[in-house]
């Protein structure tokens, strides 16, 4: 088919950017056929510049093809739109070129190399007042007007003006000032329903607390009845939690009762709150009595206790004691509340501790090695309570070996602190007591013991943790309870290796070190009795380790053998070798039984017949402890041992004789 095609070209002067534009219109009526239109002219771009294609340009806008309707006989034709001028306007050189204001874009927001948006700087900016000062004046004076709409705002303003007065430590006209500004202060707002509003805000809520500070009973007894109501909106302030300790801590202890008293219904939602949980521990464990922990640990057993308290039930097993279909449900509800609070890292509790501790002792295995996973991260913050501490040791007891490494990483950076805690040497020794690696025990716990054996030494609990590395289950150091409890948990525990096996490599990883440690300072180890106790024991377990204990017997006999040897005692100076404490200890070393001779070992005994000169015997031999000392070390050395004592102690006859002492006395039989 023919194609009969009209075209209008527009001339090359006008600007390149101009695009051409082809107009489908209607075919006539007098053409007979149909012309079919082909979609593809003029695709590409053309590109103009004085009559000329300039390759260094962008590319220009497309050929627009606009398709209109055909008519009724299907006839069409292809025309240049007429509207369009057949020349644009030249421009001269640095003239601005626009386009048609139809075609035009909005202008891109440029970027600076740092990826902020640089803004049109040419925009006008909102101008600055000429008076800066009456400009603040103005809004000072707006944002006044605003507050003092606001219900209150009078006595808010006396009610400061007293407080800035009040919470100076010194005042003019003294405590008798202090006392009218309280007064004053106290009328302003009592029995008006301010004090239940001023708890829950930032600048208020000092008033109160100084209130509470300064106040008499009276008054105190006064605020708390306003207070005491909201006390669980106090709890979860973010202010007001500061006024309940202040209440727990100057109010009269019945004031603390009714306190402890509003906490309950809420305990969970209290211990599992930011703000509350620190202040409800603080009331726990310092205030609260007997039966109010009893109530508070029942409400994390279920639902159940949360409005109803039993006082029956002290243990989580009494709640199903009688009826073992309520085991399920009350396990259920107590794992539920504990992971609410474990999910937040709230551990810091002795009341969730006791809940933890019981909750441990009664699950399932499942839902123990499930807790135990968990908690090993938190060994450190649950082992700060008895419970606590119990709980720990059920981890370390149930624990998988994966379980005990992250416990023992966990405890590295915190062992020393741990071991000196009341409650956490107790996890110290059950960690110590119960685990099979330890190559691993070593390298993460007991270097850092080691490592400060005299920081631990003279505390009072981390002298225990010593302790247990050379005499680990002595009665006569340990209580029995705690090693009857040890015992049993070692019996259910996951360990493989014997007790004997374990306590063997532990102290074969740790003697050496300790020994050393008296050889170097033995004025340390004597400074005291209970120093000396530690001593005793870490001589006796190297001894019978097999390990050379001669130059140790040797640093401690020239000690004790110095005449300036004292120790303070009642404000006095005595000679070391007359204190009770040590005079036992030293006599206890003297009967161990050790033939050096025969067995080739070193021996207290025989080092003490070798060292004693004339000088110091004869300051001996006139106190009666001192003679006592010899006469132990004489009946418990062999025979050349005393054969050595004979001899030295023969050349102080005269002086024994004129002794009236009963050691001089036994001496003398003996060696005559």
């Amino acid at each position: 088919m023919q194609k009969d095609m009209k075209y209008k070209v527009m001339d090359g002067e006008g600007p390149p950017k101009k695009k051409l534009k082809i107009l489908k219109e209607k075919p006539s009526e007098e053409d007979g056929a149909q012309k079919n239109v082909n979609k593809n002219i003029l695709n590409k771009e053309a590109k103009f510049s004085k009559g000329k294609i300039d390759e260094d340009r962008p590319p220009k806008k497309k050929l627009k093809i606009l398709k209109e309707k055909s008519s009724e006989d299907n006839q069409s034709r292809i025309t240049f739109n007429k509207n369009i001028p057949n020349k644009e306007p030249k421009f001269s050189k640095g003239d601005k070129k626009e386009g048609p204001t139809h075609l035009k874009k909005a202008k891109p927001k440029s970027f600076t190399s740092k990826g902020k948006i640089n803004f049109d700087k040419s925009k006008k900016l909102p101008e600055k007042p000429e008076d800066w000062a009456d400009f603040k004046k103005k809004k000072k004076e707006l944002k006044q007007k605003r507050k003092q709409t606001k219900d209150g705002f009078d006595t808010i303003t006396r009610a400061k003006k007293l407080g800035e007065d009040l919470r100076r430590k010194t005042l003019k006209g003294g405590e008798q000032r202090r006392t009218q500004l309280m007064n004053e202060l106290h009328t302003l707002l009592k029995g008006k329903g301010h004090y239940a509003k001023f708890v829950l805000a930032h600048d208020t809520a000092r008033l109160v607390q100084w209130l509470l500070k300064y106040s008499t009973a009276l008054v105190i007894s006064q605020i708390s009845k306003e207070l005491i109501p909201v006390t669980v909106e106090m709890l979860q302030s973010k202010y007001g939690v500061y006024c309940v300790k202040r209440l727990l801590k100057y109010g009269s202890s019945e004031i603390r009762s009714q306190i402890i008293d509003n906490m309950l219904g809420h305990a969970v939602k209290l211990a599992s709150h930011a703000l509350s949980a620190p202040v409800v521990e603080y009331a726990y464990s310092t205030w609260a009595s007997q039966i109010q922990k009893q109530y508070l640990v029942q409400e994390f057993f279920g639902d159940l206790y949360k409005n109803s308290k039993d006082a029956n039930v002290k243990h989580l097993r009494d709640t199903y004691k009688n009826n073992d279909s309520m085991k399920a449900a009350t396990l259920g509800a107590t794992k539920s509340n504990l992971m609410r609070i474990l999910n937040k890292s709230l551990l810091d509790s002795g009341l969730v501790q006791t809940v933890l501790c019981q909750y441990l002792a009664e699950c399932s295995n499942d839902d123990r090695s499930e807790l135990i996973t968990q908690l090993a991260s938190h060994i450190v913050v649950i082992s700060n309570s008895k419970d606590g501490a119990r709980a720990a040791m059920q981890c370390i007891w149930h624990g998988s070996n994966k379980d005990k490494k992250v416990i023992m990483k966990t405890l590295k950076e915190h062992i020393v602190d741990l071991s000196k805690h009341e409650h956490g040497h107790c996890t110290v020794i059950t960690l110590l007591d119960c685990t099979d690696d330890t190559v691993l025990l070593h390298k993460t716990i007991l270097a850092d013991i080691l490592k400060n054996a005299k920081d631990l030494a003279v505390n009072e609990w981390g002298r225990k943790v010593l302790l247990w590395l050379v005499a680990p289950g002595d009665s006569k150091i340990f209580h029995p309870v705690f090693l009857n409890e040890l015992n049993q948990g070692r019996e259910s525990s996951t360990s493989k290796k014997t007790s004997d096996i374990r306590r063997k490599e532990i102290l074969g990883y740790s003697i050496s070190c300790l020994l050393k440690l008296i050889e170097d300072d033995v004025q340390f180890w004597l400074s005291n009795a209970s120093l000396a106790t530690e001593m005793t024991a870490i001589l006796q377990a190297g001894s019978a380790n097999g390990k050379d204990m001669r130059n140790i017997y040797d640093s401690i006999v020239g000690f004790i053998s110095n005449p300036d040897w004292k120790i303070k005692m009642d404000d006095e100076d005595i000679l070391g070798i007359e204190h009770a404490g040590l005079h036992m200890l030293l006599k206890k070393l003297a009967k161990q039984e050790n033939n050096n001779s025969e067995s080739g070992h070193a021996s207290f005994n025989a080092s003490l017949a070798r060292n004693l000169n004339d000088e110091m015997l004869e300051l001996w031999l006139k106190h009666n402890r001192s003679c006592f000392i010899l006469i132990t070390a004489y009946e418990n050395s062999s025979e050349a041992t005393q054969d050595i004592l004979k001899n030295k102690l023969r050349k102080h006859q005269n002086l024994l004789k004129k002794q009236d002492t009963p050691g001089s006395k036994i001496i003398l039989k003996k060696i005559l």
